[in-house]
C-alpha cells in the first residue's frame, strides 16, 4: 500500500471559507437596507461538492442572482454567478473576482 506525501505541510484542501461566506451575508445586508434585494436563501449539496448562496428582489419571484460555489478537484473551487435572464456572466478560479462581478452587478440596481 502506498501512501501519499504532501509537498508541503501549508498545502492544504480548498474550499469555501467562513470570511467569504461572511462576504457574501454582507453584501445582502448592505442590499437589503438599502430596498434592492428582499431575501437570500442558502443551499449545499455535499455529495455533489456544491453550494449556492441565491438572492431575491423580490418575495415569490425567480432568483435575480445565484452564487455558486463549485469544488472541481480535491485542490480546486470555481465560483459562478448567474443572473436572471442573462445565465453565467462569470465563472472563476479566483472568489475575489467573482464576488466583484457579483457586487457590480447589484450595485446596477440602484
Amino acid at each position: 500500500m502506498s501512501e501519499i506525501i504532501p509537498f508541503s505541510r501549508q498545502s492544504h484542501p480548498s474550499g469555501f471559507t467562513n470570511a467569504q461566506f461572511k462576504k457574501l451575508d454582507a453584501l445582502y445586508l448592505q442590499a437589503a437596507s438599502r430596498k434592492l434585494l428582499y431575501d437570500r436563501a442558502i443551499d449545499c449539496d455535499f455529495d455533489e461538492g456544491v453550494a449556492s448562496y441565491t438572492y431575491y428582489k423580490a418575495q415569490n419571484h425567480e432568483p435575480a442572482f445565484r452564487f455558486v460555489i463549485r469544488k472541481v478537484g480535491p485542490r480546486a473551487t470555481m465560483y459562478e454567478v448567474f443572473v436572471q435572464g442573462r445565465g453565467r456572466v462569470i465563472k472563476s478560479g479566483v472568489f475575489e473576482k467573482a464576488y466583484e462581478r457579483l457586487r457590480e452587478e447589484i450595485e446596477g440596481l440602484s
